[in-house]
């Protein structure tokens, strides 16, 4: 009896070790699906949705977002969303400090958007003042 208790721990810490070793496989796996699924999550079609032809031109190119930690306030300072004209809502302290990272490649600027705002709660609209070009107001849900 006892060779069969040894190959059945044998067996068994086998199994533990394939576990182990298959976890970060899988999470390799997990983060590639995510990032090729980006392209494919569309938000409503009237998010960000403007009379300015320009503003839309400029939400609708097609870009890689690759940022990591990077407060909401220093967005337009990306290569993703250089030029955006930005507006924290009402002096919102919890969002301006907050740290956001996004990775999608060949999504458009308003799809990135929408994924950071539904990724950290956020609500995102186009806004604009008299006389003055439109900019993208951010405010917490």
């Amino acid at each position: 009896m006892v060779p069969c208790v040894h190959r059945t721990m044998t067996e068994t810490g086998r199994q533990v070790l394939r576990v182990w070793l298959l976890r970060p496989a899988a999470l390799v796996l997990l983060v590639c699906f995510a990032v090729s699924c980006a392209p494919l999550v569309r938000p409503p079609s009237d998010f960000l949705r403007t009379a300015d032809n320009s503003t839309d031109r400029w939400l609708d190119t097609v870009v890689d977002v690759d940022i990591a930690e990077v407060r909401i306030i220093h967005l337009p300072l990306t290569d993703a969303f250089a030029g955006m004209k930005l507006a924290i809502a009402r002096a919102d302290a919890p969002v301006e400090s907050l740290s956001v990272a996004l990775h999608a490649h060949q999504v458009t600027r308003r799809q990135a958007l929408w994924l950071l705002a539904e990724k950290y709660g956020l609500n995102v609209s186009v806004e604009r003042v008299r006389r003055q070009p439109p900019y993208i107001g951010i405010s917490r849900q």
